[in-house]
């Protein structure tokens, strides 16, 4: 009996073991954004922590290869983060950074792709990849938020460089992730 029960321990133990060693942890998908997103203030002035008459914000998400598995994994963000996750690694993202941005309107804003910035680069139309229909473009009136992909070049984006992000006149400076 005393055999069976070492046995029985024994087979517990390395499953025990097992999963231990072997369990993914959960992704950390807010640790991973922190790093990856920054907010442009467009057209607002800044006094102290608030920022009056802006016309809207530009949210910019740096969608690399960590961020797209953890919202895979364990999808802790806005379901429109998830919906553009679905370009990740697609045919139109090779050799190309993915955006996704989403624009909040205070005031009516006529949005133009050529005005947003990421890096030195100015996005055009062909390389959105969301449909029309979400994309932030054209005519807005006040009290929207909006969302599209968009890929730019690889040479825009640097592990570890600062990069320019904003809409026209307006931009903040964000980091790359190693």
């Amino acid at each position: 009996m005393k055999k069976y029960n070492c046995f029985v321990f024994a087979v517990i133990l390395v499953i025990l073991t097992s999963v231990v060693c072997f369990a993914k942890p959960a992704a950390d998908v807010e640790g991973l954004l922190k790093d990856r997103q920054s907010i442009c203030w467009v057209e607002g002035t800044v006094m102290g922590d608030m920022v009056l008459g802006a016309r809207g914000t530009v949210q910019f998400i740096y969608l690399d290869e960590a961020l797209s598995r953890a919202i895979v994994e364990n999808n802790q963000l806005a379901p429109w983060v998830d919906d553009l996750n679905q370009y990740f690694g697609s045919e139109r993202t090779n050799k190309k950074e993915l955006f996704l941005i989403q624009v909040e309107t205070y005031k009516p804003w006529n949005v133009d792709i050529s005005k947003f910035i990421i890096g030195n680069y100015h996005p055009t139309i062909d390389d959105v990849l969301s449909p029309s229909v979400t994309r932030p473009l054209g005519n807005l009136e006040s009290g929207l938020k909006l969302q599209m992909a968009v890929v730019v070049p690889q040479s825009e984006v640097k592990p570890g460089k600062t990069v320019k992000l904003g809409y026209d006149k307006d931009t903040v400076e964000w980091k790359a992730p190693k």
